[in-house]
């Protein structure tokens, strides 16, 4: 067995000039200067949100009337709805024509607007090959090969 070094009687071996350790007290935070809060309080009435899938503007409705999601219905109100065949669009269309991300619907104040993704087939309204188009009352989109009735609700 080996024996330990000698130290003297500080504990620091021979030749250590460092400063022996020293303790710090812990962390305390500073005494607070605030007044007591009382134990109950009153608190500012909330106003309640709107309800969720109560839009707070117009809404419209998309029918798909033709194509292989034909009887399909969604809503638009207040957050756009993305178009397109990939899973992690708002509206999923089942039909190979369609592009991934297709077309998307947003509502700009109290219009209702189509805008064309870069879809590979385009998006057209009443017909006409767009790339953003203001929709209006009984539009028809088409988005691959879907028939797509637009109506805003209570118009």
């Amino acid at each position: 067995m080996v024996a330990p070094p000698p130290s003297d009687t500080t504990g620091r071996l021979p030749g250590d000039d460092r400063e022996p350790t020293t303790l710090m007290p812990a962390w305390q935070p500073p005494p607070s200067a605030a007044p007591p809060v009382a134990e109950t309080m009153a608190m500012p009435a909330r106003t309640q949100p709107p309800a969720p899938g109560v839009a707070a503007g117009p809404q419209a409705e998309l029918a798909i009337e033709s194509g292989p999601d034909a009887g399909h219905t969604h809503r638009a109100g207040d957050q756009a709805l993305r178009l397109g065949r990939s899973p992690d669009n708002d509206v999923i269309v089942r039909d190979p024509a369609t592009s991934g991300h297709h077309a998307r619907l947003e509502r700009r104040g109290d219009e209702f607007w189509v805008v064309d993704l870069g879809s590979t087939n385009g998006t057209f309204v009443n017909g006409e090959s767009i790339q953003e188009k203001q929709l209006n009352d009984g539009d028809r989109l088409t988005i691959g090969q879907n028939s797509v009735h637009f109506a805003v609700l209570g118009a």
